[in-house]
């Protein structure tokens, strides 16, 4: 059997005369390239790669090299004639998902460049998926990038603390504090979303509260405060026409709560991440 990932292992040591290049051109780790190609040469008993500088094909491998090429041009060629788009994989918060990422979904290049597959969920979270080699790239509040990773700031989602006319009149007549807060129902996306906790542990010392509504998507969540569910936390460029014809009204708007966003990815991005790398970007300047 032809491992082609070996292969495709020995091409970039040549390419780049360097594992840990070749590493980070194909996305994996220095020690799995050297485990690919000795792994192929032992399975076909013969040397692939000339091991000293500058690395060179052996015989074998300059033939198993050109059997690559060829198998690689027919792929090419089967892409374009079927439409076959590569699959990219993404980890994103759930306010990105349905707030600005909205733009990039909107994209007729991006649809015709990828086909895209992603997983939702907490900020927080989203950075383990990529770790974990599930997604390509990720959008996290964390700034540290993985080794052989980038991170790029993407800007800061900001939060208000929120509730309709009619709601703050009826628990908010006495003004909003910590007495009044924990006597009103409050609204969070589901039983893991410790943003409406933090912030208001935070600012008001409370922890307890009286009613909470659980709503797990966006927006439902803003329905529910709108509707006088309860109070609740909602991104500013969610709400701006809401704010404006005085639908909703901001409990403490010096105290806004912001999250910072990052978008992680590895160093070497192949075309069709570097497009839709772009486009996400641009997308991100609405925060």
């Amino acid at each position: 059997m032809i491992d082609y990932h070996a292969l495709r292992a020995l091409q970039a040591v040549i390419e780049y005369q360097s594992f840990e290049l070749a590493s980070k051109a194909i996305g994996i780790s220095q020690s799995a390239v050297t485990q690919r190609i000795q792994n192929f040469e032992s399975y076909l008993g013969k040397k692939l790669l000339i091991r000293k500088a500058p690395y060179k094909a052996t015989g074998t491998g300059k033939t198993y090299l050109n059997l690559l090429r060829k198998v690689t041009s027919l792929e090419r060629e089967l892409e374009e004639r079927e439409n076959i788009r590569p699959i990219l994989k993404l980890a994103i918060n759930r306010d990105s998902l349905d707030l600005y990422f909205l733009d990039v979904l909107s994209d007729p290049k991006v649809a015709n460049t990828v086909t895209l597959q992603v997983i939702a969920d907490d900020q927080e979270n989203t950075l383990s998926y990529l770790k974990s080699g599930q997604v390509d790239m990720c959008i996290s509040s964390q700034k540290k990038a993985l080794p052989n990773h980038s991170s790029t700031h993407l800007g800061d989602m900001l939060y208000t603390l929120i509730c309709s006319k009619e709601f703050y009149a009826k628990y908010f007549s006495e003004g909003v504090n910590k007495k009044t807060l924990s006597l009103a129902p409050l609204v969070v996306f589901d039983k893991y979303d410790k943003v409406q906790h933090i912030y208001l542990k935070e600012h008001y010392k409370l922890d307890t509260f009286a009613k909470i509504n659980l709503m797990p998507s966006v927006p439902s969540f803003k329905r529910a405060i709108l509707g006088g569910f309860g109070y609740g936390l909602l991104p500013l460029i969610d709400i701006e026409s809401e704010l404006k014809r005085k639908k909703l009204i901001q409990l403490n708007p010096s105290k806004d709560f912001s999250i910072p966003l990052y978008l992680h990815q590895w160093e070497y991005q192949q075309d069709h991440i570097k497009i839709f790398s772009e486009k996400l970007i641009k997308a991100a300047k609405k925060l």
